[in-house]
């Protein structure tokens, strides 16, 4: 065999059909059949070549069944050998199959006679890849005695269904039942090839026919249904062959390092939006519109077993799905549009809407227009759906899914397939909007109690729920608008308010809400809360303790909804903190707040009280308390400082202390006690990102007779347990480093802004500067930050650090080595070097 003859037949191959797509990424269609073809006649020559028996056949299966291959698309053979001939034909088939994967091919394989086909036709993949095979070379007669043991098998078409719609429901579930992953896989996620080659599948089953336009034929999809599920195909196609040329490789994730150069080969341009977020919104609304029409085809095929349960004149429910009574009922009643979702919402079994009726309401959307959302009787049916006890959520998704809450909201069109390309949302906006909502009814629901028991409890005292979700609804629904989209948002927040007739304080609330959804996340992560003045402020920018108990929920339930890796521990912590600490300033508000020296004179007698209490001896107590600043009794708690006084009344104390200890934030607070040095914090901070530790909060300290009192806390983490950490920090501090590695950026960050954003502010309370750095999120980043810090003698004295979803949020609170706030002339040595650094 020319092995050479046949790796540049097909390599001419390949290039000349990457070169065409290059050229026409339009004519995709004819790539993806050439490339079938061209397969075929290799294969022919090949089998031919290694004169294989007559008796064998040579059988495409799965997508090259199909007659469907893209640029680096597997090639799966079926061999079908006479009975009991394996040991016969094992070794030319193994030449045979070597010298393919020689070739160039990725190709897979199973060797069968008839008598495997029918021990295997029992898994639903076999049987799928057989019902689409499809004969290449050799006998027909064998092939056909394969097909038949498809009629004569345990499968039914009831059976095919069932199996192919739980088959679905799983692939779906893996994708979290969401085609809106900013990162999707074109074949695997809802809405993409393989939902609608599980369409072509059943229609096989069913219809016996090869193509989707066979199915026009058996009057099983409309001419327009049809069109919309091949332009779908076509434009994923295309994705995907992009996707293939790009790579280099079989690759079907459209994944952030790839999508600008999709964008880019199928045409996309800058203009208004990115060419990006042009081309990727494209993509999520052919998703959608194929998963509606997924949900419409398939069933209809369920629809000759469903019996009936009539709800009122226009609606029954058959076996699950919803449906009208007739086919004029959206037009007699353009409010079924709406009732119809708030029936499903009323009755919880409700699985979905019938096919037949999708259809009418697909073909009918053009009732809902302009003035739609604001005639009365409508209003009041979707007011009464978000006041149901359940279903609401599944209502609203529906609603979605099936264009009518766009049409509703025309503002929530604007955001339908919306994708924010950057590092911090996972889900296009519309999708985050709709697990917003997810998130606060799950607050009303008793099973879900244990999840977040605080919001549970606040979640008792709202005394109209829909106001909430509403907020929710509203609360991102003026992204990729530019400017401030609270501002902007709450416009739309108050129209739709008052177009339905909400009195002024309802319509205020959730105005309210759109306006302030960012600000208690704000608060908590970048703000001192622990300063009564921080307190005050924020509930003065609240008002009121029954918008504190709205706003705390929703900004829990934003935050859960962004991204599954962006709560933790202590963000709840610091929000649970922040909810009580302002509930308790409504419950007693004072005139004049204490001021800090007055503070640190309280807290400094409880610490007191509490030492005699616990029998501490207090002349050491005395003592060491004398050497420490004011400050120190403002920024730890009674049970800090009385678990820092217990480590040093050891009369055996090390010159390294290194403690750690879970806090109530159920973070790990560690706490270093040492002789202060230049460059301890850098050194400290690099240790602990060595291991693998993410540090949310720092305080830095240091008593009048030079000791530091550093305490870092970091989020609990697995390694811990194996980690001898307090020795690590130890050995780092006795021998420290005089420089740090720069941060190493991940490869898939590199197709985002990286730019590092560095603002400085002043707070006149402390004397001190607030330093704020948004950058990367790379390891090694906050050791760089305190080593700037370091080799510009600027001192340290509280860190919060944020990490939000790919990108840090770090707030530092310096002086410089006066123990005065920097001058301009500072911060702008300082911004530099950091910039230079990071």
């Amino acid at each position: 065999m020319q092995l050479d003859k046949y790796k540049a037949q097909y390599q001419d191959l390949q290039q000349s059909l990457q070169a065409g797509f290059l050229k026409s990424s339009s004519a995709v269609e004819g790539f993806v059949l050439a490339r079938a073809n061209g397969i075929d006649e290799l294969l022919k020559s090949i089998w031919q070549g290694f004169n294989i028996s007559s008796q064998l056949s040579l059988v495409a299966v799965g997508g090259y069944g199909r007659g469907e291959l893209h640029l680096y698309s597997d090639i799966d053979l079926l061999i079908l050998i006479p009975s009991d001939s394996h040991q016969t034909h094992q070794e030319t088939i193994a030449k045979f199959l070597t010298f393919l994967w020689d070739v160039g091919l990725e190709v897979g394989h199973a060797t069968r006679d008839i008598q495997d086909c029918m021990r295997v036709i029992d898994e639903l993949s076999i049987v799928t890849n057989m019902l689409e095979s499809r004969l290449i070379i050799g006998p027909e007669r064998i092939f056909n005695q394969m097909k038949n043991v498809i009629k004569l098998s345990d499968w039914s078409s009831q059976s095919f269904l069932v199996e192919k719609q739980k088959e679905q429901q799983n692939r779906h579930r893996r994708f979290a039942n969401s085609a809106y992953n900013l990162e999707p896989n074109i074949k695997e996620s809802p809405g993409g090839l393989r939902d609608i080659q599980t369409v072509t599948w059943v229609a096989k089953w069913y219809f016996d026919v090869d193509t989707l336009f066979g199915l026009v034929a058996s009057d099983y999809l409309s001419n327009d249904e049809y069109e919309i599920l091949k332009t779908s195909q076509l434009f994923l196609w295309r994705v995907r062959f992009a996707l293939h040329v790009i790579a280099n490789r079989r690759e079907d994730r459209l994944a952030f390092q790839y999508q600008k150069q999709v964008a880019e080969m199928l045409g996309y341009a800058e203009g208004d939006s990115m060419a990006v977020e042009g081309f990727m919104k494209d993509y999520y609304q052919t998703v959608t519109k194929v998963g509606r029409l997924n949900d419409i085809l398939l069933q209809l095929l369920e629809d000759r077993i469903l019996n009936s349960q009539t709800l009122n004149s226009r609606f029954k429910i058959s076996y699950g799905y919803i449906h009208a009574c007739h086919d004029r009922v959206f037009v007699e009643n353009p409010s079924a549009f709406i009732e119809v979702f708030l029936l499903i919402a009323k009755h919880s079994y409700v699985c979905g809407i019938r096919a037949g009726t999708l259809r009418q309401m697909q073909y009918n959307l053009d009732l809902l227009d302009q003035h739609y959302h604001q005639k009365r009787n409508n209003n009041r049916l979707f007011i009464e759906l978000l006041q149901q006890g359940q279903g609401v959520n599944k209502a609203l998704k529906l609603m979605n899914r099936y264009g009518v809450l766009e049409r509703y909201i025309p503002a929530f069109g604007k955001i339908s397939g919306l994708m924010q390309y950057d590092l911090f949302h996972a889900f296009t906006v519309d999708q985050h909007t709709l697990f917003v909502v997810r998130n606060l009814r799950r607050f009303f629901v008793s099973e879900f109690a244990h999840e977040f028991n605080l919001c549970s409890e606040v979640a008792t005292k709202i005394k109209k729920p829909e106001l909430l979700l509403l907020g929710g609804l509203f609360h991102d629904i003026a992204k990729g608008r530019g400017g401030d989209h609270a501002e902007l948002g709450m416009q739309d927040a108050k129209e739709f308010c008052q177009s339905h007739r909400l009195n002024s304080a309802d319509t205020n609330l959730v105005v309210g809400l759109v306006k302030r959804h960012l600000l208690m996340s704000g608060v908590s992560q970048k703000q001192d809360i622990d300063d009564p003045i921080v307190i005050k402020n924020f509930a003065d920018a609240i008002g009121s303790l029954e918008f504190l108990n709205y706003l705390y929920l929703l900004t829990v339930a934003d935050i859960r909804a962004t991204k599954d890796d962006l709560w933790n521990n202590w963000k709840d912590a610091l929000l649970k903190k922040l909810f009580n600490q302002t509930k308790q300033y409504f419950g007693n508000k004072v005139a004049i707040l204490p001021s800090n020296s007055q503070r640190s004179k309280t807290n400094k007698s409880h610490i007191m009280q509490a030492a005699i209490a616990q029998g501490l001896d207090m002349v050491l107590v005395d003592a060491v308390l004398e050497q420490l600043p004011e400050d120190y009794y403002l920024r730890h708690d009674l049970d800090d400082v009385l678990w820092h006084l217990s480590l040093q009344l050891n009369k055996n104390l090390p010159e390294i202390l290194v403690s750690s200890k879970i806090s109530d934030s159920n973070v790990v607070d560690i706490f270093i006690l040492c002789q202060d040095f230049k460059g301890l914090f850098f050194n400290l901070v690099s240790v602990v990102e060595k291991m693998g530790m993410d540090i949310v909060d720092a305080k830095i300290l240091t008593t009048k007779n030079g000791q530091a009192y550093n305490t870092i806390s970091i989020l609990q983490n697995d390694n811990l347990a194996e980690l001898d950490f307090h020795q690590l920090i130890k050995e780092a501090l006795i021998a420290p480093e005089s420089d740090v590695s720069k941060p190493i950026q991940q490869l898939s960050h590199k197709y985002f802004d990286h730019k590092t954003h560095i603002k400085f502010g002043e707070n006149k309370k402390w004397q001190l500067s607030q330093l704020e750095i948004n950058t990367l999120d790379r390891v090694g980043v906050l050791s760089n930050i305190a080593y700037v810090l370091y080799q510009l003698d600027v001192s340290l004295v509280n860190a919060r650090v944020a990490t939000l979803g790919g990108r840090v949020e770090d707030v530092f609170y310096i002086h410089n080595d006066q123990g005065k706030p920097l001058n301009k002339a500072q911060q702008s040595v300082l911004k530099k070097a950091l910039v230079e650094r990071l």
